[in-house]
């Protein structure tokens, strides 16, 4: 039997880790691949930014097909592990610190509904994505459509979903899906680089605030949005004056 973690979880300095730990294709057996407590109780340890990573050459190539065949023969356990999958992205996707997804090799299926619950997408030049669940009668279930759509538009994003076609990382650039695009195996580096540049010497609270507003442009109202960054300001504001005059 294997033991060997299928995820592990690391701190360097104030970024965090999360590494898909299955190589080479980086499978994940399960929709809910961590558990939720798990990775908060390790992001309340003062985490600062996420990066997101698949350990050796490629990101995730999605879905153990064959361990979901099995998963699949109990209807009703399954359907709980896919909603904890869904609540596992959405709460990564809610987190109120950047999570920054470095992808090389392929990113399919499930892996890129991982990688579109992240903040910012970093992409070796040699990338492949697809959703493929269409070539086997199903659809993408983590919520990758959706957000997909949110990215590239409904046209673009039915085509892939539908297609299960494969694109490079330049087309993937030009959906928006990919945010940078990086020669090959650099995408780590520039993940850690950029990690550090948005949290040195930042106090979680203000990550947290600038987090929060852009969460909130995408679901509040705009005199919701603004009555929460004055607030916001405010206490940041009088926090730094009292700290100066100390």
């Amino acid at each position: 039997m294997n033991n060997t973690p299928r995820i592990i979880l690391k701190r360097e300095k104030d970024v965090g880790w999360l590494q898909i730990n299955n190589p080479p294709e980086n499978y994940l057996e399960q929709p809910d691949f961590i558990e939720i407590e798990e990775l908060k109780n390790f992001i309340e340890t003062g985490i600062k930014a996420l990066v997101i990573e698949g350990v050796g050459r490629h990101f995730s190539a999605g879905a153990d097909l064959e361990k979901l065949k099995e998963q699949i023969k109990d209807r009703k356990a399954f359907q709980d592990q896919l909603m904890k999958g869904n609540n596992l992205l959405n709460y990564i996707d809610e987190l109120e610190i950047p999570v920054i997804a470095a992808i090389s090799g392929v990113c399919f299926g499930a892996g890129l509904e991982i990688a579109l619950a992240c903040d910012i997408r970093i992409c070796d030049e040699n990338v492949l994505f697809a959703f493929p669940e269409v070539n086997h009668d199903v659809f993408p279930g983590l919520g990758g459509a959706k957000r997909l759509a949110e990215l590239t538009g409904v046209s673009a994003a039915l085509e892939l979903t539908l297609s299960g076609d494969m694109i490079n990382a330049e087309k993937a650039l030009e959906l928006q899906i990919i945010d940078t695009l990086v020669k090959k195996n650099e995408a780590k580096e520039y993940a850690v680089d950029l990690a550090g540049k948005i949290t040195d010497n930042r106090p979680l609270k203000v990550i947290r605030a600038v987090m929060s507003s852009v969460n909130n442009s995408a679901s509040m109202r705009v005199d919701e949005q603004i009555k929460c960054d004055t607030e916001m300001f405010v206490e940041l504001a009088l926090e730094s004056m009292n700290k100066n005059n100390d």
